[in-house]
């Protein structure tokens, strides 16, 4: 449940986010959702993994990074950091409005 509500929020915040012109083949939004998607979503395929599927390309194992546990109050306040910058606080608050 808490997932949810965290991704959509997620979800909200980078349907607003202004697309950069200076950068068109950077989109911070795809950035983002990928990673949201792979710390938010269930997934199968990474509970699966067998030991020829971390094979690299000098057929060394790559050592999988273990999954962290859930945080909501972590990623509530990143989704928050994300609506103050869309909402230009920051430069809000330094002219004094």
């Amino acid at each position: 449940m808490a997932k949810s509500i965290v991704y959509k929020h997620y979800q909200r915040v980078l349907t607003q986010w202004p697309v950069d012109i200076l950068r068109p083949n950077v989109c911070f939004q795809d950035v983002m959702k990928r990673r949201i998607d792979k710390r938010l979503l269930p997934s199968s395929s990474t509970a699966s993994r067998q030991p020829q599927d971390r094979v690299v390309a000098n057929e060394a194992l790559a050592t999988p990074v273990p999954d962290q546990p859930f945080d909501e109050k972590g990623e509530l306040e990143q989704v928050n950091v994300l609506y103050s910058l869309l909402e230009n606080r920051y430069s809000k608050k330094a002219r004094g409005q």
